[in-house]
């Protein structure tokens, strides 16, 4: 998306602010950590859960932005959800990566996504223990890395337990795909795991139940290296999203696809963002 002239100025103003905002955020959280113990509640079960310190790094984030931009909306995954008067809309992932969190301490992050009329324009992804930054939104000046023909045989396929039961329920054959590529990898924080798609030869990564703030600050981070994010809308508020690097891989892969998402990613032209404003 190409900003008018006059809302360039305030982009640099916001992505100063929220640079600053996540990095000093994620400073807090990784000695919040090792200092005090956190509670752990189930959301949809199990393996869908929240803790104390993802409600207090969304309500950090929030109180910040708000109080420095208070005409705009927040959507986090917390349950934040604030319609604002202008088009700016920040969607907030405040750890994703809940699990591994939890369990290991690592391989989490803090994703905030800006909106503009309702498409991605700048993201910032934080590796919180590895104080590691990935951010974009700037378009790429070529379109090289789309042309290089890279193979599945060559690359790894990023997808994981859920999204393979999720290709067979549909009627697909998500080990006809796995086969494809050299090997299997899920890492369990997809922010993270779609900005290194961008360093990865013959990388994809798929996933079916993503929501918004899992994938969209990532989404402008990949762009601005010359990436892509196909996505599609399969129930509300639930996204398929693959990643990749190379259009060859994605050709590759798209037969593999269930049938309905195929035919979602042909109807949306593998984008579900949209000018509203």
């Amino acid at each position: 998306m190409t900003l008018p002239q006059k809302m360039v100025h305030a982009m640099t103003d916001l992505c100063n602010f929220a640079r600053d905002l996540v990095l000093g955020c994620g400073e807090l959280l990784r000695e919040k950590r090792r200092q005090s113990d956190f509670s752990v509640q189930e959301k949809s079960g199990h393996s869908d859960i929240v803790t104390d310190h993802d409600v207090w790094v969304q309500r950090y984030l929030c109180e910040r932005i708000l109080r420095c931009c208070p005409d705009h909306s927040i959507v986090g995954e917390e349950g934040m959800c604030r319609e604002g008067a202008s088009c700016w809309k920040w969607v907030i992932d405040p750890i994703d990566g809940t699990t591994n969190y939890c369990q290991f301490g690592r391989d989490y992050a803090i994703s905030v996504a800006i909106l503009c009329s309702g498409q991605p324009v700048y993201g910032f992804v934080l590796d919180v223990e590895n104080a590691r930054l990935y951010e974009g939104g700037d378009p790429p000046q070529d379109d090289t890395q789309q042309a290089c023909q890279e193979r599945p045989e060559e690359g790894i396929l990023h997808m994981g337990f859920k999204s393979m039961r999720d290709f067979s329920r549909r009627g697909a054959d998500p080990y006809a795909l796995a086969e494809r590529f050299r090997g299997v990898r899920y890492l369990g924080c997809a922010s993270l795991e779609l900005c290194a798609i961008a360093d990865e030869q013959a990388g994809v990564y798929v996933n079916s139940h993503l929501k918004l703030w899992d994938f969209a600050a990532a989404q402008a981070i990949l762009q601005s290296r010359g990436c892509r994010v196909a996505a599609a809308e399969l129930a509300d508020g639930i996204y398929f999203v693959c990643a990749y690097r190379a259009s060859s891989i994605y050709q590759a892969c798209l037969p593999y696809f269930p049938e309905e998402i195929r035919r979602k990613l042909n109807e949306n032209g593998g984008t579900i963002f949209h000018v509203t404003d």
